[in-house]
């Protein structure tokens, strides 16, 4: 499944009317300021993976030009042996870091969220990804057949069952473009992941990065990307619910999804191609 952009839309709908200069202004209900929880902890190979970031923030109506910061929260992971890994807010409003955080391949982690007296979890594992084992650089796609297109190769482990979310980020997209994949067709085989841009030219930086991911969050990123494909004025599902919830209040769940993937990273140039 491949789409561009992700991203959360919102609707707004204008009315225009011939030879008239009036302005229509549309009453826009305001949401309810959910918190939402940006929680992805990567652990890139060859890396210890210490260095972790989550971020606060709240919903806001569509008339606010900037996404409030959610400061004062206390933010901890705890691993399946009782080690807490705590996070500290930086001098960034919202952001919470941890230096000494001990990623683990299969452990089960469970994120803790505490603001306004409302506690938040989620629990969730760390999935392991194969290596990058190629990438190619090839011309002549897209609709035009002139595209510059980057793939990544990576080998399927057989036997069992895997999900990966892989991105690609160049400057030439507002939001980074993604590709859900599972190996229901391809256990055992290798996995090609391509990205192709018409504005794409040698010299140009592509910032990919492949992650392992569970069947969950691969079934929560799918209604996400499928909510805003096709017809981009459409609508999306009004509640797609992460994987954090509120014990105290169950209707006050957060938005986001908690979850912690073994990652490939690497950054490549366009090259002149003969």
């Amino acid at each position: 499944m491949k789409i561009s952009p992700l991203t959360y839309l919102s609707i707004f709908f204008s009315f225009l009317l011939f030879s008239c200069e009036d302005v229509i202004e549309v009453d826009l209900k305001t949401g309810e300021p959910k918190l939402v929880i940006d929680a992805e902890i990567q652990w890139q190979k060859e890396t210890d993976g210490s260095f972790q970031k989550i971020k606060l923030s709240r919903l806001t109506d569509y008339y606010n030009p900037t996404t409030p910061k959610v400061s004062n929260a206390i933010v901890e992971i705890q691993n399946s042996t009782g080690e807490i890994f705590s996070f500290h807010e930086s001098n960034t409003p919202g952001e919470y870091i941890c230096n000494n955080f001990i990623p683990k391949l299969n452990e089960t982690y469970t994120l803790t969220v505490e603001i306004d007296n409302q506690i938040y979890t989620a629990t969730e594992n760390l999935t392991s990804v194969p290596e990058i084992t190629k990438v190619i650089q090839e011309s002549g796609k897209g609709i035009s057949n002139e595209d510059i297109s980057i793939a990544i190769f990576y080998q399927d482990p057989e036997d069992e069952t895997n999900y990966y979310l892989t991105d690609f980020k160049t400057e030439h997209l507002y939001y980074r473009e993604y590709i859900l994949m599972n190996d229901d067709l391809q256990n055992g085989k290798e996995i090609e992941d391509s990205f192709s841009h018409e504005d794409l030219k040698p010299g140009d930086l592509v910032e990919i990065t492949h992650r392992g991911i569970s069947e969950q969050f691969y079934n929560y990123m799918y209604l996400i990307l499928e909510s805003t494909s096709g017809n981009p004025f459409a609508t999306p599902p009004a509640n797609i619910r992460g994987n954090i919830i509120n014990k105290q209040n169950p209707d006050n769940y957060a938005l986001g999804y908690f979850r912690l993937s073994e990652i490939n990273h690497l950054t490549y140039t366009v090259v002149e191609e003969n």
